[in-house]
């Protein structure tokens, strides 16, 4: 299988290593990733489209008018693939919609028809997890795993429609597959509050301190993602929040591909765990794990 990969702007831009990650498990799993020429911002679900929901539609038209070959197109960003599956699905409800974007496309030689199949790479992992399975060379012992979904990953549900928004099971089973245990928590299924930290910084602290409250409790000893946003609020963030409120996080920040490259036996060192702000090597050896 191959695919068309979309990486956006985050990854790319802040957070390479989570690419680096990305790309060694799907050519493990032998799955190829086509890089195209020509992408831009997504773009962001929580940005433009509030403010010009057209020039969303049309902008996110022209980066899927770009893909044109294999299984579609793959996003290792949620709000990457909720902006891609929202323009098909805008698109393929409304012809008006279609006639409006594609009048805009025409004057840069553009057209799109809604057909391109849009994935998150977590999804095509869960239909590869029997071979994940079989592929797991280190299992994950000891690895208390607190899975956070995230917004963008489930909802809009008509939009996405993949996984249960209020009960999903996906990246939990994923983690399992690892030999990894996933821990139930309070507030499992509530935003992290990034989206809301470029106009309420103290709500957005707020919100990941009360997850994170939720996620000690628990017993979990690290915290899974599948979006570069809800990365970088658990990542940059726990500092702050025990200078501000005198707590002692320090839980590990992994993206879900980060986990499955540990599993297949890839070393710490070549995951760019060294960019990692909450390094660790704390959690490897309170748990005797070693590579």
């Amino acid at each position: 299988m191959a695919y068309d990969l979309f990486l956006g702007c985050v990854i790319p831009a802040r957070l390479p290593y989570l690419e680096t990650s990305s790309r060694k498990v799907f050519e493990k799993l032998g799955i190829k990733l086509k890089d195209v020429d020509g992408f831009s911002c997504c773009p962001d679900p929580t940005g433009i489209e509030l403010i010009d929901h057209k020039t969303w539609l049309t902008l996110g038209a022209r980066n899927l008018s770009l893909c044109n070959t294999n299984g579609g197109v793959v996003s290792f960003c949620s709000g990457c693939v909720e902006t891609l599956k929202g323009v098909n699905y805008a698109i393929n409800k409304d012809s008006q919609v279609k006639e409006e974007v594609n009048s805009v496309l025409k004057k840069v030689g553009k057209s799109y028809d809604g057909k391109v199949n849009v994935k998150h790479f977590a999804e095509i992992l869960y239909e590869y997890i029997d071979k994940i399975k079989a592929y797991v060379e280190k299992p994950l012992d000891g690895f208390k795993v607190a899975v956070h979904y995230g917004c963008h990953y489930l909802r809009p549900s008509e939009v996405i429609n993949w996984d249960d928004p209020f009960e999903p099971k996906t990246v939990d089973e994923i983690v399992r597959a690892l030999g990894a245990e996933s821990v139930d928590y309070e507030m499992k299924m509530e935003c992290c509050g990034n989206p809301v930290e470029k106009s309420d910084k103290d709500l957005s602290l707020l919100m990941i301190d009360q997850k994170l409250k939720a996620i000690q409790e628990s017993g979990a000893n690290c915290v899974v993602v599948v979006c570069p946003a809800c990365y970088q609020q658990y990542e940059f963030n726990q500092r702050e929040l025990n200078k501000k409120n005198e707590s002692n996080y320090d839980f590990p920040i992994f993206y879900l591909s980060e986990l499955v490259a540990l599993a297949f036996g890839f070393k710490p060192e070549e995951l760019g765990f060294n960019f990692h702000r909450i390094k660790p090597t704390k959690l490897f050896e309170s748990i005797n794990f070693t590579l």
